[in-house]
């Protein structure tokens, strides 16, 4: 059986910090133009070139963490920049501007991020509810890639950051698209359709705005990507709507999720059978 945690690559157990601090330590002791004064968990008092510095490894070793197979490269960076006055960080921060304005999260599900790392694509994804994760992409306005888990230390950026800008970028775009809205009271229905429009979903504020529209606990449906239903728990033919989501899901080509999404206390969770 498939489990949650096994969804990010990233959750597989790297080094500790400690370690960490003590690989890159050893690989700066013998740099001539580096002394070690000493250091503790995650920053350590250099000299660098005569001057004294404290250097913090942090960032490095989130971008570590978030793709342990790039260890090498982050610690050549990070002996770069200390070498180089931070140019290394500066150019890995305009390459992360360039593409900035194009994250966006999109959802996914555990068998299509199990197809896609078959494929051999290490796609950024972080768990959400039980099998639906969030991945990253770069919106190419008629179409989209993928991010891979090397971008993030080749941005010279840690996760948390691409993640902060993609919701960024979507809670601009979700501010653009209307929620239709058809019948009244308990019966009432919601729906956003645009592209990508299912992962308006992820957004507090989105989620929020539709609960103060239904009567009661409001549940979500994502049967495509292009498409995001509200609906009240109590809704007379929520059966009836259910089963036409799993249908949908199921049979569209751009299907995504035929389950539902309860929204409670402002979080999400997987809709009980």
């Amino acid at each position: 059986m498939w489990k949650p945690d096994s969804f990010d690559e990233r959750e597989i157990p790297p080094m500790s910090a400690e370690m960490f601090s003590a690989l890159v330590t050893a690989r700066l002791r013998p740099l001539n133009d580096i002394e070690i004064l000493g250091g503790k968990g995650l920053q350590l008092r250099l000299r660098v070139r005569g001057a004294e510095t404290a250097a913090q490894l942090e960032r490095s070793y989130e971008r570590y963490r978030a793709n342990p197979d790039a260890l090498s490269l982050v610690i050549e960076q990070f002996i770069a920049a200390l070498l180089n006055n931070g140019a290394q960080e500066k150019m890995g921060n305009e390459k992360f501007a360039r593409v900035r304005e194009k994250l966006l999260p999109r959802w996914m599900t555990a068998p299509q991020w199990m197809k896609k790392r078959d494929e051999g694509v290490r796609v950024v994804v972080r768990s959400m509810v039980q099998d639906l994760g969030a991945a990253l992409i770069l919106d190419q306005d008629d179409s989209f890639e993928y991010v891979q888990l090397d971008a993030i230390p080749a941005w010279e950026i840690d996760s948390q950051t691409a993640y902060d800008a993609a919701l960024e970028n979507l809670e601009r775009r979700a501010a653009d698209i209307p929620t239709l809205v058809n019948g009244e009271g308990i019966e009432t229905l919601l729906l956003a359709h645009s592209p990508n429009a299912a992962a308006f979903a992820m957004l507090p504020s989105h989620r929020l705005d539709w609960q103060a529209r239904i009567q009661g606990e409001l549940v979500l449906g994502i049967p495509t990507h292009d498409l995001l239903l509200g609906l009240a728990r109590e809704h007379p033919a929520f059966n009836a709507l259910r089963a036409q989501i799993a249908t949908d899901a199921q049979n569209s080509p751009s299907g995504l999720f035929e389950k539902l999404l309860l929204v409670r206390e402002g979080e999400l969770q997987l809709l009980s059978p």
